[in-house]
């Protein structure tokens, strides 16, 4: 499965208040930080459930995350960078000036093998613009790898999207592994999670589809049966 930005774009809705602008902000400070980082010709991933749009289901979205390899001194020139954007936005990203602001996180890539993995980040159109989104491989790494609130829902839905190569993942996480092995062993509930809701999800079909069913109906073995027998008896 596979989506698109518009898909994305489509939720960006305060339910509970519909004239609220500010998530229907998101695409256009997106494309502003885009822009910035490929005028200052920096290689980057976007990361986040933006990027996991692109190979899963998409859900609401209200921040955005990218990994840049921002050369020495990184901290400091992705906070010029993220600083550009909020300036630009601040009605929209400034929790002073707006109840649910649009959080912007670009921080440098954690290790070599991150380096490794933006470059293989996908280019595709992207609200607009060309942007540089995250491999399925390289999120579910991510999120397995690392804590956060949302990362083991992520990681099992990416999953369930069926376009992540497991066992690469598994080889990526034996080499960043801690002592623990707590990234192995976050792949492993995520994986399981995915089991249970596609089992889930297939008993919750199954039973709407009895219910549809008309319990009069003779399903057309059972009648082709009865004919047998009845020539049989003639």
């Amino acid at each position: 499965m596979t989506g698109s930005s518009a898909d994305v774009e489509a939720l960006l809705v305060d339910v509970n208040d519909l004239s609220n602008p500010t998530p229907g902000m998101l695409p256009a400070i997106f494309r502003d930080i885009v822009g910035r980082l490929d005028a200052a010709g920096l290689a980057y991933a976007v990361v986040g459930r933006i990027a996991l749009a692109l190979h899963e289901q998409a859900r609401f979205v209200g921040e955005i995350e990218i990994v840049a390899d921002l050369g020495a001194g990184g901290r400091e020139r992705g906070a010029e960078l993220e600083q550009a954007t909020r300036a630009r936005f601040s009605a929209h990203m400034d929790p002073s000036l707006c109840a649910k602001p649009i959080l912007l996180t670009l921080r440098p890539y954690m290790c070599q093998l991150e380096a490794g993995l933006l470059a293989e980040a996908t280019t595709r159109q992207w609200f607009g613009v060309q942007a540089r989104l995250a491999s399925a491989e390289h999120l579910l790494w991510l999120w397995c790898h690392t804590e956060g609130p949302d990362h083991a829902m992520n990681a099992s839905a990416l999953i369930m999207g069926g376009t992540v190569d497991l066992y690469y993942v598994r080889n990526l996480l034996r080499a960043t592994n801690d002592v623990e092995e707590s990234g192995q062993r976050r792949l492993r509930l995520a994986i399981g999670d995915a089991v249970l809701s596609a089992t889930s999800s297939f008993s919750r079909f199954m039973a709407e589809r009895r219910i549809r069913l008309d319990p009069n109906r003779v399903p057309i073995w059972r009648l082709r049966q009865s004919e047998t027998a009845n020539g049989d008896d003639g």
